[in-house]
C-alpha cells in the first residue's frame, strides 16, 4: 500500500502536464497521400480558428512539402483576391469546441489539486477529473469523426485533377486520452484498495 500511495503522489502531475503539453501539437490532420496539408492543435480547438487561417496554414504546408506547390503558387494570386469574401463568411470556422476546453481544464484542475497540500482523498477528485477528460476527448472524437465523413472529398489538383483528402487525429491526441484513462485507472484501483483497507479495518 505504501508504494502505491507514493504513486497516488507522483503519478498526477506528471501525467497532467504531458496531457497539457499535448494540446500544443496536432489534434487533427488533413492528409493527401503521406503529405499533411494542414493540422489543427489542441490550442486552435480551445480558441478556435478561422478558415482564412487554415487556408494559410495549408498553403504553406503545400508549397513546403507538396509535388503540387506550383499549382498552389499560381492559385495564390486568386485565393487573395477572394479573401475579403471570405472574412466575410465565417462557415469554415472552427469554433472552441467544448468538449476539448473540458478536457484541458481537467488536466489544469490535477495539477491545482494535487499542489494543494492540505485536501484531504485527493483520489476521488482524480478519478473525477480523469473520467471527466476521458469524456470530453471522447465526445470531441465521436463530434470530429461524424463531421470528417462529412468532410470526405477530392478537390481539383494533380495530373487527372482529383486528389483525395483523408482526415485524421493527431498522435497527441491519442496519448492525451491513453494518460487520461491511466491516471482512471490507477486512481480506480487505489480507491478500491484504499476502500477495501478501511473496511477491513472496521472489521
Amino acid at each position: 500500500m505504501k508504494t502505491l500511495k507514493m504513486l497516488s503522489d507522483f503519478l498526477p502531475i506528471p501525467s497532467y502536464t504531458v496531457i497539457i503539453l499535448c494540446f500544443l501539437f496536432p489534434f487533427f490532420l488533413v492528409k493527401c497521400g503521406n503529405v499533411t496539408l494542414m493540422s489543427v492543435k489542441g490550442t486552435d480547438l480551445i480558441t478556435g480558428v478561422s478558415k482564412q487561417k487554415m487556408d494559410e496554414r495549408m498553403r504553406e504546408s503545400i508549397k513546403k512539402s507538396s509535388p503540387y506547390a506550383s499549382s498552389v503558387s499560381n492559385q495564390e494570386d486568386h485565393t487573395s483576391s477572394s479573401d475579403d469574401s471570405r472574412e466575410e463568411s465565417d462557415k469554415g470556422d472552427i469554433s472552441p469546441n467544448l468538449f476539448v476546453i473540458l478536457s484541458f481544464l481537467m488536466a489544469v484542475a490535477g495539477i491545482a489539486v494535487q499542489l494543494m497540500k492540505t485536501l484531504r482523498n485527493k483520489y476521488l477528485y482524480h478519478l473525477g477529473f480523469s473520467v471527466a477528460g476521458l469524456l470530453g476527448l471522447l465526445g470531441f472524437y465521436l463530434s470530429f469523426k461524424a463531421k470528417m465523413e462529412d468532410m470526405e472529398h477530392t478537390t481539383g489538383m494533380g495530373m487527372d485533377g482529383k486528389i483525395n483528402i483523408a482526415y485524421s487525429f493527431g498522435g497527441a491526441f491519442y496519448i492525451a486520452a491513453a494518460l487520461f484513462s491511466v491516471v482512471f485507472l490507477f486512481f480506480g484501483i487505489y480507491s478500491y484498495l484504499f476502500l477495501s483497507k478501511k473496511d477491513l479495518e472496521k472489521i
